[in-house]
């Protein structure tokens, strides 16, 4: 396997087309070189495995997978760079889909687990149609993020929520989008394009104090969030785990729809 250069990525468009990911926000956010993240190919000219590991999000497993070596490979190459960007606990997909006895095939040493994801499709005329302005209690706001904003972030929480995905807080105030929200004048929470791609951006929302949440702050920041990527031409993106029902919740709320739900594995850094 070897690392798959950013300048190289129109040499492998029918393998990512084929496998129906060149569309994906997070694999292509990595492969552009927009967000932060590795890819590793087997073979340039004639690709059968692409693996892709979007930081701080999710390993991609794309292709055919070589059962007999792979394994030895991701824990001598791969699993370092995730403790070096402090992972704790590791997520993967596959393209095409495989199930737990296969994945099981391929990691013998690693205690790996089946999870299950949500993916969720937006759609404009649902969102207009459900429509309801958030409202959020007193001493509560929400707002773009900006250069301003960040400015103000004094404990640097917003600056070190966008470093774990973008490059730069530039390079996020060019071409992603946020939303800050504050309790009187402290950042409680955010809703960020942590990956995208060619429009669509995928939505991570944090709530930094669990004493703030059950106002209705995540619905707000996201409501905010899809005005701006409306108003900007641009597609919001929204997938999570099944167990995050507050997460699926907002999602049906705000006009996401046609849920698909497919496995997913996990296993925690320190048991590799």
């Amino acid at each position: 396997m070897e690392l798959l250069k950013v300048q190289d990525i129109n040499d492998i468009s029918a393998f990512l087309d084929g496998h129906n990911v060149s569309r994906h926000p997070i694999i292509m956010g990595v492969l552009s070189g927009q967000q932060i993240g590795f890819a590793f190919i087997d073979n340039q000219t004639d690709p059968q495995m692409l693996v892709v590991y979007a930081v701080h999000e999710m390993i991609y497993l794309i292709g055919d997978i070589e059962e007999e070596r792979f394994e030895e490979w991701f824990q001598a190459e791969l699993l370092p760079i995730a403790r070096s960007h402090r992972e704790e606990d590791i997520n993967i997909e596959t393209y095409p889909q495989k199930i737990e006895s296969e994945m099981k095939s391929i990691f013998q040493v690693i205690p790996i687990k089946q999870g299950t994801r949500v993916a969720f499709t937006f759609s404009e005329e649902a969102y207009i149609s459900s429509y309801k302005k958030n409202t959020i209690p007193e001493d509560y706001t929400v707002a773009i993020i900006d250069r301003g904003i960040l400015q103000k972030d004094k404990n640097n929480i917003l600056t070190e929520e966008i470093l774990k995905f973008w490059h730069s807080t530039d390079s996020f105030l060019e071409s992603g989008l946020g939303v800050a929200a504050f309790y009187k004048e402290s950042i409680i929470g955010a809703c960020l394009s942590v990956y995208q791609h060619n429009g669509i951006k995928e939505i991570g929302i944090n709530n930094y104090n669990t004493s703030h949440r059950g106002k209705g702050i995540a619905s707000a920041m996201a409501n905010l969030f899809i005005e701006e990527c409306l108003k900007r031409g641009e597609t919001p993106s929204w997938t999570t785990e099944l167990f995050r029902k507050d997460s699926i919740a907002i999602a049906r709320k705000l006009g996401f729809i046609n849920e698909r739900i497919y496995p997913s594995y996990y296993f925690l850094l320190e048991e590799a």
